[in-house]
């Protein structure tokens, strides 16, 4: 096995192979050709000197070897690229994939404008963006990506994340334009009759406010607030609210956004039941603390964002 044959883009298609077991649909998740993937592929088996994907009844099943490789992959890439990038970094050269963690709010507000610049800046560089709910330090700590944008603290345990706070944070109420709440002066007394969507993206089992309502004696253990709706992501809660007499309390510019349908409004969150902690922070690894690409992303988010105008 020779280490020089092995090419970081074959790596990458790799990647997504082992995760797709499907060369057709990596080639269409890549963008593509089905011969790219499938020349990748062979180079990788040889450089691995194992068949990695064998077929069956079912399609393609990983041998032991790539389950192997499959839990590994994504740091090896990462600490490649951190390699190729040590001796010098011009932006306007640069070649690469730079990974980003983040829930869809977060990711909403920020990403835009920073993809933007990247790409006028390093248009070589490939900018992959994981929304997935999870845990939010999993993927920084295993160094599966360079950044993570969260409003939440890391485990006390680890210390080796870095952070720093690009925007603030705040919330509205999302509901129906016809709710019964919709033109009413809001309170917490009126609201904890009220239903709610549940949306739980690290397995939370209460509403993200409900412990503000226990604070005023408005709920307890006993008597919870109604949220008869529970789901894993942002993307149908707009549309939920919009058809019934569920409210959301999302993040204010992804709340305004759903906006743009008619039916819907938000409403200020009353003053006793808005949350104690109001900042966005961009969280790295100790380990790309002084990597070349992300200290030049770092110097590129600290222009572009001011965390007193920005609200996420």
């Amino acid at each position: 096995m020779q280490i020089p044959q092995v090419d970081v883009t074959s790596l990458y298609i790799l990647k997504y192979l082992l995760e797709e077991k499907h060369v057709s649909n990596t080639a269409l998740l890549l963008n593509t050709s089905q011969s790219s993937v499938s020349r990748a592929l062979q180079k990788m088996r040889v450089f691995f000197d194992d068949e990695l994907l064998v077929r069956s009844s079912f399609g393609y099943e990983l041998t032991s070897k790539a389950e192997v490789i499959k839990k590994d992959i994504s740091s090896l890439i990462i600490s490649l690229e951190k390699l190729s990038n040590t001796n010098s970094f011009e932006p306007s050269k640069v070649e690469g994939t730079l990974r980003f963690y983040g829930l869809q709010p977060q990711i909403n507000t920020i990403m835009p404008r920073l993809v933007a610049a990247i790409r006028e800046r390093a248009p070589n560089l490939v900018v992959s963006i994981d929304t997935t709910p999870k845990r939010h330090f999993e993927d920084l700590v295993s160094g599966d990506v360079h950044f993570s944008l969260s409003s939440h603290q890391p485990p006390t345990s680890e210390n080796t994340i870095y952070r720093k706070a690009i925007a603030k944070r705040d919330f509205r109420l999302l509901m129906s334009s016809n709710h019964p709440l919709a033109e009413q002066e809001l309170t917490a007394e009126k609201l904890c009759n009220c239903h709610f969507g549940q949306i739980s993206l690290q397995g939370e089992k209460t509403l993200s406010f409900e412990h503000k309502f226990i604070e005023l004696g408005l709920a307890n253990k006993k008597q919870r607030l109604s949220a008869p709706v529970q789901l894993t992501n942002f993307t149908s809660a707009p549309s939920i609210a919009a058809e019934t007499d569920i409210i959301f309390h999302l993040p204010t510019p992804f709340a305004e956004a759903a906006c743009q349908d008619e039916r819907l409004i938000t409403r200020e969150v009353p003053e006793p039941l808005r949350l104690d902690f109001s900042q966005v922070y961009l969280y790295w690894h100790k380990r790309f603390h002084d990597d070349p690409m992300c200290v030049w992303v770092r110097e590129l988010i600290n222009e572009l964002f001011d965390e007193e105008a920005l609200s996420a």
